[in-house]
């Protein structure tokens, strides 16, 4: 479940959120809030998803891992912490 923000994994392996953006949850590379489902950016071949508070990953089918939104506690993986709007890959 996330923090005010919803996404979906659709058949086709794409992924489209909705909510609240204020750390860029939606994925779409905005900060901007959408009461309907926009396309996550540049995300393509997930199997798997899960919403955390305020964050998103993404399981693609070669199995590399994709999160994006807040990122104040280092939740996305990749190192940093600093918020991303749009796809980070986790630094394993």
């Amino acid at each position: 479940l996330g923090g005010g923000h919803s996404c979906a994994l659709l058949t086709d392996g794409t992924v489209q959120c909705w909510g609240l953006n204020e750390g860029g949850e939606l994925g779409n590379g905005t900060k901007t809030n959408s009461l309907k489902p926009v396309p996550v950016s540049g995300l393509s071949h997930v199997t798997q998803l899960v919403a955390g508070y305020d964050f998103t990953c993404a399981m693609r089918d070669d199995l590399s891992v994709f999160c994006w939104g807040m990122n104040d506690r280092g939740q996305l993986g990749n190192g940093k912490a600093t918020d991303s709007p749009v796809p980070t890959p986790v630094v394993w």
